[in-house]
């Protein structure tokens, strides 16, 4: 019997297994279902020299993926069999279907027709090995002229043959391809760096290095996915379940088996998007979106040494590893242009945009990811605006297309002058074209820095509506609803970390750097909720805060929360209250969000008290006569002043019950009081009592004891408003001890507090003291007058020569810079010149090289397309130039479609490689609506007896010989005695 139930039992269980086997805890498509119930096996090519992710030990196939493996088959139930080949052979096993899946694999477009990806189980960089005597590598450019080595079929082998002056070897496997390097057979190794490393140490070859990280245009790291036959949906969506199904923890087992620990910088998994099939279907067919890339939003979008850079740029391909896409940047037009692009789908997607009704009618929005301030940038010698109607009655210098250059345009009163881009507006503010601009605080601040725009400051005015934060999201075309849902699962799937890491890397560093904050999701969530942040604000409490009748909020509050603004990118709105009570009242009630001053013993459960803002003490303030005072324990007996309602009020009232408290108004009432002996002495903090005593003329009152040594300037919320607390304590802490050394020195100079007096010293020197007043004063007085106006004229001076050295700045870039391209001019680079003439002729081991540049048929562009998109034409021309060159190169535009580079140590064979060089990027580069554009290049290096008339003569004749060789091209001209007739080298 017992038998019998045995056999039974084994039965059911063998039938239950072909249905759901019993190690799946993945829920399976029916499709998948029936896979794993078939019980068939799928093959898996892997690599056996891929370590440590894949390869061969002892007949046995281990690694990383064999981990991977072996974890989903757990999770699915399916069965997973590893076939070991070389690359090269597995891919194209893969392509004949011969096998099912590829292990391994990087997503290239060109492999969609045959390859079905999965997300990415691991990212690792692609470096450059070479002998130690290489010297750094720092981009391809590098490579020029060398012999390197690649793995056969790489997944960037196609990108790096279009670079004709490297010469290319590819090898079967990553052992062989290091041996050679090793062996001197090749200069260079291109390869990844966990399997560069393992073969350098297992084989100690210990004359060989890692040089950098290899990075060629959109080629980069290497992206670990399988890859499955175009014929196998099933078996492609079998494994994306298993890869979204394995835990963090489990992941970080496996991690640190294979790669480690110690190597986590190196080697990193990413996590991925969890996508739908249909999205998954998306990708497939749209691998590759298309992103605007401003000129010069840095350090947000822009482009620089050929590339895309800045903290959008990153973070769009950043989201772009998550759903498995590429990305093309698309470089070179204006922000306007760029909207037109989007609604038209010629590009797909645009960053750092803000969301309106006129926009949503064309475009899909994502959640926003940056919070950010605007300021109002003037002229320092100007008066900061500060109303709205002082912003109408200014020449606002505005990027054409911008959020705010479209919300003013659409209101009466406003005169706008439109310009390209932002560093453009800030320049007319320079010159004085135009009275002022509105701009992102962090992209103006670094614009100033960077290219040292003279004679311009900010003001941030949160009064004033048109300087409103502004929420920055992506905006994807209306035609693709399914990339903007992918998108945003991408965002979604980004930790804070990630979030923070990239936010830190462009702008927690520089100029401002005090000023990095990283507000989370859901803190920019809350924020994007309320329309502003109202503020219940004391109007009369100077130092403090004080609002004037202009309505313009100053004090030393005022100054820190117009820094946290700017840093936490808040919307402010002021709620005018008389006192602390009412703020509290109206904060109860849901009527302001905020109290700008709360005690710091305030026993409320519905109040939450914010870090403190500032720290401060509390004193004692009496008549001349009374005796210092210690602590209250002396005052139990007095009558003591408070302003009524003050959060002082309150605080005494709930630590010191004892006291007698007789509360006034405002200050100038509870100071006549102490005066007149009504009350013994005013109690408050110490910035507020000095503030009082000087402004009032209260000469008759003295500060006689600091009663509390640590009472701190602290905000207020409401205890279910944690969200804001948080970012409020977030603001405080961005704002750096030099602005509040600043701060509180502008506001809160204070007099001395008394100490106990010492009367037998005090009737001596009062007796010494009138003897000298009486000699000195008629003498002081004289002194006095001539200091005033020692101090007028040294003022005076003073201003009129930084005025001086400003116009002086401003002259010196105005004359030295050519006003379309932003290269320097004709001017500078003849002074230039006779700075590397003077090292040449002093010299004997120096030279120097001319590049003269010409477009080819630019007068045929003109003809064609217009004098507007000419001048588009030199701008991207003159863009290319400085993205190709080196940093030490000068350049400037020579006169219409000619320039010209100053090449410092630099020889004729390196002067032919870097005109090549240009050459090659400005026969790639793709101009708007012109399409295609060739230059034409001529060399000449200097030697001993050349001016700067012959060598320019030299690189002239170049020129010409280039042209009528048929264009495009470089040519050179050799020196030669003048009695000899110099031929051109034709490359």
């Amino acid at each position: 019997m017992t038998v019998i139930l045995r056999t039974l039992l084994s039965t059911l269980l063998l039938l239950l297994a072909l249905i759901t086997p019993a190690s799946a805890t993945v829920k399976l498509s029916t499709a998948g279902q029936l896979l794993v119930a078939d019980g068939k096996v799928i093959e898996v090519a892997v690599m056996y020299d891929f370590v440590p992710f894949s390869y061969v030990e002892d007949g046995v196939h281990k690694g990383f993926v064999a981990d991977l493996l072996t974890l989903i088959e757990a999770k699915t139930g399916a069965r997973l069999k590893a076939r070991v080949g070389e690359w090269g052979d597995n891919l194209e096993r893969l392509r004949q279907k011969q096998v099912d899946v590829i292990a391994d694999v990087s997503f290239k477009p060109e492999r969609t027709s045959f390859v079905l990806y999965t997300t990415p189980y691991f990212e690792i960089p692609t470096v450059v090995f070479t002998d130690k005597a290489f010297g750094n590598y720092r981009s391809p450019a590098d490579l020029s002229g060398k012999h390197v080595g690649v793995l056969r079929n790489i997944f960037y082998i196609r990108e790096l043959r279009k670079r004709q002056d490297i010469r290319i070897s590819e090898y079967d496997d990553y052992q062989t391809l290091t041996r050679a390097l090793a062996f001197g057979e090749i200069d260079a190794a291109i390869q990844n760096l966990t399997s560069g490393y393992h073969y350098a140490t297992q084989n100690a070859y210990t004359n060989i290095k890692m040089a950098g990280e290899f990075t060629l245009d959109n080629v980069g790291r290497e992206d670990l996915r399988f890859g499955v036959r175009t014929d196998r949906p099933v078996i492609q969506s079998l494994l994306q379940k298993g890869l979204d199904n394995i835990s963090a923890d489990e992941w970080k087992q496996l991690t640190n088996r294979w790669v480690g620990v110690t190597s986590g910088d190196l080697v990193e998994r990413r996590q991925t998007a969890a996508l739908t099939p249909e999205e998954r279907e998306f990708v497939k067919n749209n691998p590759v979106i298309r992103v605007h890339n401003e000129q010069t939003f840095e350090p947000y979008s822009f482009f620089e040494n050929g590339q895309p850079l800045g903290h959008s740029v990153d973070f769009m391909r950043l989201l772009a590893q998550r759903a498995g896409m590429e990305i093309e940047f698309i470089s070179g037009s204006s922000w306007n242009d760029y909207l037109e692009m989007l609604r038209t789908g010629e590009i797909d997607v645009m960053t750092n945009i803000v969301r309106s009704p006129e926009r949503e009618a064309f475009m899909h929005f994502t959640t926003p990811y940056l919070r950010l301030a605007q300021g109002i940038y003037h002229r320092e010698d100007a008066a900061p605006i500060s109303t709205m109607d002082e912003l109408k009655a200014s020449a606002l210098a505005l990027p054409e297309g911008f959020y705010t250059y479209e919300v003013l345009g659409q209101q009466n009163g406003f005169s706008i002058q439109p310009t390209q881009d932002s560093l453009e507006a800030l320049m007319r503010v320079s010159t004085g074209e135009a009275d002022a601009t509105i701009e992102i605080m962090s992209v103006a601040e670094h614009l100033l820095h960077k290219y040292a725009v003279p004679g311009v400051v900010g003001s941030n005015p949160h009064q004033v509506i048109a300087t409103e934060p502004l929420s920055l999201r992506l905006a994807v075309t209306q035609g693709k609803p399914m990339l903007h849902q992918i998108l945003q699962k991408a965002m979604d799937s980004l930790s804070e970390q990630e979030k923070r890491q990239l936010q830190q890397k462009w702008t927690g560093h520089g100029a401002r750097s005090n000023s990095y904050i990283h507000l989370t999701g859901e803190e920019l969530a809350w924020m994007e909720s309320r329309a502003a942040i109202r503020i219940c604000s004391t109007q009369q409490r100077l130092p403090y805060e004080h609002m004037t009748d202009n309505k313009t909020h100053i004090g030393l509050f005022a100054d820190l929360l117009d820094i946290m603004r700017h840093n936490a990118g808040l919307t402010i709105r002021l709620v005018n209250v008389s006192n602390f009570n009412e703020a509290l009242r109206q904060l109860k009630r849901g009527q302001c969000d905020l109290i700008s001053r709360a005690p710091p013993a305030l026993n409320d459960a519905d109040i939450s008290l914010s870090q403190p803002l500032l720290d401060s003490t509390l004193v004692i303030a009496t008549r001349l006569d009374e005796l210092y005072v210690q602590d209250f324990s002396q005052l139990e007996s007095r009558t003591l002043a408070v302003l009524e309602g003050s959060h002082v009020h309150r605080y005494l009232a709930y630590t010191q019950p004892e006291l007698s408290l007789h509360t006034y108004p405002n200050m100038d009432a509870a100071m006549t009081a102490v005066s007149r002996g009504e009350a013994f002495g005013l109690i408050d903090t110490l910035p507020s009592i000095s503030s009082a005593i000087v402004t009032g003329h209260h000469s008759e009152i003295k500060i006689s004891g600091e009663l509390v040594s640590q009472y701190p300037a602290l905000l207020a919320t409401r205890s279910d408003d944690l969200l804001l607390l948080q970012i409020i304590n977030k603001a405080i802490q961005s704002i750096n001890a030099e602005q509040f050394e600043t701060i509180t020195t502008r506001w809160m100079r204070a007099p001395i507090l008394a100490e106990p007096p010492n009367y037998r010293l005090m009737t001596q020197a009062a007796l010494a003291t009138l003897i000298l007043i009486a000699l000195m004063l008629v003498w002081n007085r004289k002194l006095a007058r001539l200091n005033h106006h020692i101090q007028d004229s040294r003022n005076q001076l003073m201003t009129a020569h930084q005025e001086l050295q400003v116009k002086n700045r401003m002259l010196e870039q105005l004359s030295t810079t050519d006003r379309l391209t932003r290269l320097r001019n004709r001017l500078y680079l003849e002074r230039s010149f006779e700075q590397q003439l003077y090292k040449a002729e002093h010299d004997p081991d120096y030279t120097f090289s001319l590049l003269l540049v010409d477009i080819d048929h630019f007068k045929q562009v003109n003809d064609r397309f217009g004098h507007e998109q000419g001048d588009a034409v030199l701008t991207d021309f003159a863009a290319i130039l400085k993205g190709s060159s080196r940093e030490q190169d000068i350049i400037a535009r020579w006169g219409g479609e000619e320039f010209m580079l100053i090449c410092p140590a630099t020889r004729i064979a390196e002067a032919e490689a870097q005109a090549n060089h240009l050459l090659r990027a400005i026969r790639h580069h793709t101009f708007a609506e012109v399409g295609t554009c060739t230059a034409s290049i001529g060399v000449a290096t200097w030697q001993p007896g050349d001016s700067y008339k012959t060598l320019c003569r030299r690189a002239d004749q170049a020129l010409y010989q280039a042209k009528r060789s048929g264009r495009n091209r470089v040519c050179r001209q050799e020196y030669a005695p003048a009695e000899a007739k110099s031929k051109p080298a034709t490359i």
